[in-house]
């Protein structure tokens, strides 16, 4: 039971549901040799067998690049060999016309996410495996194209993997940039949690002990170490109060720290400013919520290549070269809920914001704060 539960949850996945969707469109191919075998007598020797190859070569085609996503090249290679086996067995039925067929082995390799030399390899072995045949039988001159074609659809599938590899290396960089900061952050709470909490309940547990001894021959002095104890405790409760609130702010260094690592995942350069201390401390936290909104921006539907950010004492410019007023209207309903929230944070710190695309593509972010 369990041999084939993996399997089932494979195909079942959202992965192979995509995959799905595409590869139906190659299987319209098949729809040529089926047709050709009954319309055309001299095209197949047996019509039904025909028919029953391309659809077991069809169904064959759908499943293999889910089933083989992960595995090591053996399996890949085996699974390869024998579809291409599976192909062969067209040769009595439809002659030199089955290297047509062969054209699924380079679309298989490249969803395998195998090696790039792997896959170069497997699309140069096919296609000279098909000239080899097509010389045997002296078409070579009139049908070259055959090989030209499934060299071309190839190194085609072959840059689209690339692509998908890609993709998927990003996310899983976005996931560790993500984790990697919460860490960052719980250790940074718990220092702060320390060192706040630590001095204070030592004078608290020392005066309460010593406050405890006094009542019966110094009453007085005891009340006295008691409201000392309070108003150490008052004290310490506004320092958690103050640390759990800077815990729930950005931090405008924080976040540049943070842009520089997204933007150099999701492969735009980040072109940044080294330090903040210039900025006015009363608009740093809304530069910093300005700052994010920017970067999720570029990184989610910009498609930018570069991002530049400038810091002055009271206002930042945040520009991107990527699709610009497209990326502005990314979300429902126009502008997205990010800007209208970083407008109204504006607002309540009487600043300005101001989001304009350039006129050579991008856009540009400025917030500027009023003039005290």
């Amino acid at each position: 039971m369990s041999t084939w539960r993996r399997p089932r949850e494979r195909l079942a996945g959202g992965g192979a549901r995509k995959w799905f969707l595409g590869s139906f469109w190659g299987l319209a191919y098949l729809a040529v040799p089926i047709t050709a075998a009954w319309v055309r007598p001299d095209f197949a020797l047996d019509p039904y067998l025909t028919t029953a190859l391309m659809l077991a070569l069809g169904a064959a085609y759908v499943v293999l690049p889910p089933l083989l996503w992960s595995r090591g090249r053996p399996i890949v290679v085996a699974a390869l060999a024998g579809f291409f086996a599976l192909t062969c067995l067209a040769f009595p039925l439809m002659g030199s016309d089955t290297v047509w067929l062969w054209i699924y082995l380079p679309v298989i390799a490249a969803m395998t996410w195998q090696p790039r030399r792997f896959l170069l390899a497997v699309i140069a072995v096919v296609a000279l495996a098909q000239a080899v045949v097509l010389w045997i039988a002296g078409d070579l001159g009139s049908e070259w194209f055959i090989v030209a074609l499934t060299t071309s659809i190839g190194i085609m599938m072959f840059a689209f993997s690339l692509q998908i590899q890609a993709v998927r290396g990003l996310r899983a960089a976005q996931g560790e940039i993500a984790r990697l900061a919460v860490a960052d952050e719980r250790e940074r709470l718990a220092r702060d949690i320390h060192d706040l909490l630590g001095h204070s309940l030592t004078v608290v547990t020392v005066k309460s002990e010593l406050a405890r001894r006094l009542v019966p021959s110094d009453p007085a002095r005891a009340v006295a170490e008691l409201d000392d104890i309070e108003r150490t405790t008052r004290a310490a409760l506004v320092d958690l109060r103050a640390a759990v609130t800077g815990y729930r702010e950005v931090n405008l260094a924080t976040e540049l720290s943070a842009a520089h690592a997204a933007l150099s995942a999701a492969g735009a350069t980040p072109h940044l400013p080294d330090s903040t201390g210039g900025v006015d401390p009363d608009l740093r936290e809304l530069f910093a919520w300005a700052l994010r909104e920017s970067v999720t921006n570029v990184i989610r539907h910009a498609r930018a290549r570069n991002c530049w950010v400038e810091l002055e004492p009271r206002s930042i410019t945040i520009v991107d070269d990527g699709r610009g007023g497209a990326s502005l209207d990314a979300g429902s309903g126009g502008r997205g809920s990010g800007l209208a929230g970083l407008a109204a944070r504006a607002q309540r710190s009487g600043a300005v914001l101001s989001v304009a695309e350039r006129d050579h593509g991008g856009t540009l972010l400025t917030v500027t704060g009023v003039a005290p």
